[in-house]
């Protein structure tokens, strides 16, 4: 090779020139060092209470999360490193964001994740159908050249689509259900139900809807299964709306509860209790007053009512759903009589393959985060 073509080689590549100049002798135990991965980033090192929240979601897409285990406390920080893993594991965050609900309150430090049971499920869709029916029974109603139905028919169950607080992008919750227009930031109605355990935290979720909302949140509608009132076992429904006032410091926006806890049916019996009544939502409640001027609606119909639920109404949605979830538990329900000697042919599985570098990386993640598990039961264990 000639010193011209060692020069060109030097130009291009330094380290090529310099093997070919002073060439090394040969070794059988040596081998070329392989190129660095470059697109490979850094897993995040996770704390402990970091780490417990990303086991509970692997738990939850495992199938196998435990229901007692549904808390968890975490300072901002440790909450922003559960999202930079999550960023990731891309097989996990697809998890997270399509099949688990949680709330996050930076403020107290917790994390809620969501496990809503077949009753509550059931019973919030035949609500949300309920509203549904009732919106379009209304706009049906209304004399030309009303503006309500064309505004009405744009309004959405947002189902339990993601609410951050507008002045903390950190303040995360998931209702059960939620109605919006299109053109607000936040949806005029929400709905949230709990069990008898959890009443207490239907009324601090309601204040705090209304105040991340800074008041854009109209109503929060709150259902109460197996509430114990006076050693009786009832179901109740609330109403929460915001409401301004002025006090010595000033202005102030506050939770204001108009209806509180009414009983709609006995828990035990079943039988339903004030079936005269009924749970009303005008339609202010369904949209900002800005929205509504927007769209032209007179002021004189912001009060009016759109959607009337008797109780009686409220107690059926509930009794049906239970009734569904113990048929279906006790396998009373329906089914094509079973073929005698059929057999059941799986799908064959198909040849391993090549694990690419999103699944070496997240493979190597959750062996970190078992190594922790590990050293953590090794610590209590010693103690």
């Amino acid at each position: 090779m000639s010193m011209s073509d060692n020069h060109k080689l030097s130009l291009l590549s330094p380290c090529y020139s310099t093997a070919i100049l002073n060439p090394q002798p040969f070794s059988s135990t040596s081998s070329l060092p392989s190129p660095p991965l470059s697109e490979e980033k850094t897993s995040p090192e996770l704390s402990i209470p970091a780490t417990k929240v990303v086991e509970a979601f692997q738990y939850h897409e495992d199938g196998c999360l435990d229901r007692s285990q549904l808390e968890f406390w975490l300072k901002r920080q440790e909450y922003q490193e559960v999202l930079d893993y999550l960023e990731q594991d891309y097989s996990l965050k697809a998890w997270v964001d399509c099949k688990i609900r949680y709330n996050y309150d930076p403020t107290t430090g917790l994390l809620e994740v969501c496990m809503p049971t077949t009753v509550h499920e059931l019973n919030t869709t035949r609500i949300v159908d309920e509203i549904k029916s009732r919106i379009k029974q209304f706009s049906a109603q209304c004399a030309l050249p009303s503006a309500l139905p064309a505004f009405l028919d744009v309004i959405e169950n947002k189902s339990s689509s993601d609410i951050f607080a507008h002045d903390d992008p950190d303040h995360k919750r998931s209702p059960d259900a939620a109605f919006s227009h299109p053109d607000d930031q936040f949806p005029g109605i929400v709905i949230e139900t709990s069990y008898s355990q959890a009443v207490r935290k239907v009324e601090k979720r309601a204040d705090e809807y209304i105040m991340m909302s800074d008041g854009n949140i109209k109503m929060v509608i709150g259902l109460d299964v197996e509430y114990r009132s006076n050693n009786q076992q009832v179901d109740t429904v609330s109403v929460w709306r915001p409401a301004c006032g002025q006090d010595q410091e000033g202005p102030f926006l506050s939770a204001e509860c108009i209806l509180n806890r009414e009983p709609f049916r006995d828990a035990k019996t079943k039988t339903p209790i004030n079936p005269n009544r009924a749970l009303t939502i005008p339609l202010d409640a369904f949209a900002t007053t800005l929205t509504l001027r927007t769209h032209s609606i007179p002021l004189t119909d912001y009060a009016t009512t759109i959607v009337t639920i008797p109780f009686l109404a409220l107690a059926t949605h509930l009794t049906e759903a239970q009734e569904w979830e113990r048929r279906t538990r006790n396998f009373a329900g329906v089914m094509e009589p079973t073929v005698v000697g059929r057999r059941k042919r799986k799908r064959a599985s198909t040849p391993p393959e090549t694990m690419t570098r999103e699944d070496e990386r997240t493979w190597k993640q959750k062996e970190r985060l078992s190594e922790k598990k590990a050293e953590r039961e090794d610590e209590s264990w010693e103690e």
